[in-house]
């Protein structure tokens, strides 16, 4: 009688793990984080935020344009047996040429991004005619779409949440002495294109606003830097950021806020444009803060409810 319950029990064990070990059976979904120019502090960052989603199965890309490593991301998830995959990208700002580029491997967007960023991100080759405002690819150089024989979900950025905002003001005050006298600015990498320049100008002063509100700043800007554009690109930037740094200056001290997870390549490239002494910059983004853990967790378990994001394949 004992025999017959013992394996009675065990038939029902072996019907509920199909591939032999629970820890190996079916799971609801998996994330997939889309980071970028990751090195240093955003490399060990970005190793630590995955050992800290627990209950899922988790992958990552070090270059979110770089279709074929997101493509052997998602084959790895499926061979962890996920029922549908999320992606969660770690670009903040929503206008941007790589979120361009990620909708459309994504099925998300009809056309690649016209001004499409290389895999590496800071090694962009410089547009040769100085009067090409973007970067036209061929329809043979195109990346493929993703493919995926589970739900593929593109979650939002983290400017949709009012967090970044948060973050990003905490950073500020971090170097300011009185905020209310002071003015914070964002700076961020832009699009190559003049045309994705002014999107995403107005997305990042959409998001400049919110921290000055949430810090208590006299005023907000944004200043972008760029990379791989052509010499009167460059020219025409630093001009634009020039000006606005000396209005700023003209009223009080200038606090300066990486528009990035982690401010490193940023801040090579903003010291080569203005040089600095006219603004406080730390480089923190945000890495470190916990609170970017707690942001994947609620953005990929509330994207995982949705159906599949492929509107072209």
């Amino acid at each position: 009688m004992k025999a017959a319950t013992l394996a009675l029990l065990l038939s029902a064990a072996a019907n509920a793990a199909p591939f032999g070990n629970p820890s190996l059976g079916p799971k609801p979904y998996g994330v997939l984080l889309l980071a970028y120019d990751v090195g240093g502090a955003w490399k060990t960052e970005l190793g630590a935020i995955r050992s800290q989603l627990h209950g899922v199965a988790v992958e990552s890309v070090e270059s979110q344009a770089d279709a074929i490593a997101i493509q052997r991301a998602i084959n790895r998830l499926r061979a962890q047996h996920v029922g549908k995959i999320v992606a969660v990208p770690l670009e903040l700002v929503s206008e941007s040429a790589f979120m361009d580029e990620i909708r459309y491997l994504f099925g998300a967007r009809a056309e690649p991004a016209e001004d499409r960023p290389d895999r590496a991100r800071t090694s962009m080759p410089p547009l040769r005619s100085p009067t090409k405002s973007s970067l036209i690819l061929p329809a043979n150089t195109r990346s493929k779409r993703l493919t995926s024989d589970v739900d593929l979900i593109l979650a939002d950025t983290m400017d949709k949440s009012p967090l970044l905002a948060q973050i990003l003001a905490e950073r500020a005050k971090d170097q300011a002495r009185r905020p209310e006298n002071e003015a914070v600015v964002l700076v961020g990498l832009a699009p190559r294109s003049d045309k994705g320049l002014v999107a995403w100008k107005t997305s990042a002063a959409a998001i400049a606003e919110a921290v000055r509100v949430k810090g208590g700043f006299r005023e907000a800007a944004i200043i972008w830097v760029r990379d791989g554009v052509g010499a009167n690109q460059q020219d025409k930037d630093r001009t634009e950021n020039q000006a606005t740094l000396r209005r700023l200056t003209t009223h009080g001290s200038v606090v300066a806020v990486p528009l990035a997870p982690d401010g490193r390549r940023i801040g090579q490239l903003l010291a080569r444009q203005l040089g600095s002494g006219r603004y406080r910059w730390n480089g923190k983004g945000l890495i470190g803060d916990k609170r970017l853990v707690d942001w994947i967790r609620t953005v990929s378990q509330n994207a995982s409810k949705l159906p599949d994001g492929r509107k072209y394949k």
